[in-house]
């Protein structure tokens, strides 16, 4: 925070009660500071534009551009402005949400903190209108939401790397994959960077995540020991994990920064080992591989396979769970659940072909078998789902101003007194109605001798806009702590910003 003549641009404090407020589209929710004037409609913004939700689809756009190319010019011609326009454009943005989310010189800008999470939360609230659309609207139902063309996926298992090509030709989906430690990729998807994550746990997966995620599961993933090829257990069967208390362990954190080795011996009602390292995973494989430690692998992992080492059960039969995490608005439940299908496939034929000597394991034996069969039958063609009603869906996509119009219609409760309100004409707001209309290949009023109403579709879909607006005021409250001093000029340079969201189409 800043001090003395130095002062911090404020989101106004009807931010704080958003979730109290009647309407979705409150008339000065993001202004800097209590007192200030509403600022003067800029060119890509209508006069109707609301000022609670202070991004159209174009900024939007912009901001991904900034962030992406860190050039002004660029930027520009990415999104088929001038250059002064752009300038312009970041400056209300700026004004308008009452904090700086760009940095910006002569002819570079980039996304400060604030930005980068406006920019993901205005992401998401364009995808909750849209798929909103589809399955009030249209009726298409709650999976009703179209596949991202790249999907920003973070990911704590190397492997998944391994099944991009996969990806790409059987379920016909781009996967742009981010490496990580395990608490690195749940944070990433809390903070909105991808929309989807695959990680490991020994609880619920995503429970602490205030982003609203769908969990698919991907494999149960026992636990076995990995021990030098020297060692006075290696040649036998199954060890209990009281005779390795002792020895010197090596384990990697888990999401929740639970410590692997520790929450294995404990649910076995054993202290943890004490001499312990805790460490990456890469770390953790070349000291097994160097016999500097003993520790714990599963079928998911990157195994050490090397004569010096051995892999032997465990007696407790310990085990975690891998699962794909998605955001339900982005990623369709077929596409997860296909996905998790295919990452499951591929570990266990990875299982197979590196761990032969644990498939002499009986209990190995029945665990893939069971696997295997599993996954068969999920792969097997689903029966065809009825075919969706034939609906002329148009292209156009709806935009806050968009959103403003049907509210007066809908808060007014007719054309002719919403169009007061609006200052225009009820015949033009009427052929406004009606070219949205052929946009969207959908209807919106009920037309009759008796006048013009909103369709009960309409109407439910703009009930659940309150709850969309909510989430993005949300966000923007949360960035207050990031706000960078200075509230007027080039914004300072931020030493805190944080990385920049995956792209995607706006």
């Amino acid at each position: 925070m800043s001090s003395g003549s130095e002062t911090t641009p404020a989101v106004h404090p009807a931010l704080a009660s958003v979730l109290d407020r009647p309407t979705p589209f409150p008339s000065s929710s993001f202004s800097s500071s209590a007192a200030a004037a509403p600022a003067p409609a800029s060119p890509t913004t209508s006069p109707g534009t609301p000022a609670g939700f202070p991004f159209t689809r174009p900024d939007l756009s912009l901001l991904d551009a900034v962030g992406q190319c860190g050039d002004l010019a660029e930027a520009a011609r990415r999104t088929g402005s001038r250059g002064g326009a752009v300038e312009r454009q970041l400056e209300r943005l700026d004004k308008a949400v009452g904090l700086p989310l760009t940095l910006r010189g002569r002819h570079t800008a980039r996304l400060t903190s604030a930005g980068s999470r406006l920019l993901a939360a205005g992401r998401r609230f364009f995808r909750q209108v849209d798929l909103a659309v589809r399955t009030d609207i249209f009726g298409h139902g709650p999976e009703a939401v179209d596949a991202p063309a790249v999907l920003a996926i973070a990911s704590a298992e190397p492997f998944l790397e391994d099944v991009v090509e996969d990806a790409a030709a059987a379920l016909d989906i781009l996967l742009s994959v981010h490496h990580d430690t395990p608490q690195q990729v749940m944070r990433r998807l809390a903070g909105y960077h991808v929309d989807a994550a695959h990680t490991w746990s020994l609880d619920a997966p995503g429970r602490s995540l205030e982003r609203p995620v769908r969990t698919y599961p991907v494999l149960d993933d026992p636990l076995w020991v990995t021990l030098p090829q020297g060692h006075r257990l290696a040649g036998g069967g199954a060890v209990p994990l009281a005779d390795l208390r002792d020895e010197t362990w090596v384990s990697e954190v888990g999401p929740d920064s639970e410590v692997l080795v520790a929450r294995v011996f404990q649910a076995a009602g054993l202290p943890a080992p004490a001499a312990l390292h805790v460490t990456g995973a890469s770390v953790a494989r070349g000291m097994l591989r160097r016999g500097d430690a003993i520790g714990l692998g599963s079928p998911t992992r990157p195994a050490v396979v090397a004569p010096s080492v051995v892999h032997r059960s465990l007696v407790e039969r310990p085990h975690r769970s891998t699962s794909l995490l998605v955001d339900p608005t982005v990623v369709p439940g077929a596409l997860a659940e296909h996905l998790a299908e295919l990452l499951a496939d591929r570990y266990l034929h990875r299982f197979a072909d590196r761990h032969p000597d644990l498939l002499t394991d009986p209990w190995w034996t029945s665990w893939y078998r069971e696997r295997t069969t599993g996954a068969a039958r999920a792969a097997a063609p689903a029966p065809a789902a009825p075919a969706a009603p034939d609906i002329a869906q148009g292209t156009r996509k709806l935009d806050v101003d968009d959103l403003h119009v049907l509210r007066a219609v809908a808060r007014h409760g007719s054309i002719n007194r919403a169009a007061a309100v609006l200052s225009i004409s009820q015949s033009a707001l009427t052929r406004r109605i009606h070219r949205l209309e052929l946009g969207l290949g959908a209807q919106l009023l009920l037309r009759s001798a008796r006048g013009t109403d909103l369709t009960g579709s309409t109407r439910s879909f703009l009930h659940r806009l309150g709850r969309f607006e909510a989430e993005f005021h949300e966000a923007a409250q949360s960035c207050r702590g990031l706000a960078l001093p200075g509230a007027t000029g080039t914004p300072r340079q931020d030493p805190r910003a944080m990385p920049q969201p995956a792209p995607s189409a706006t």
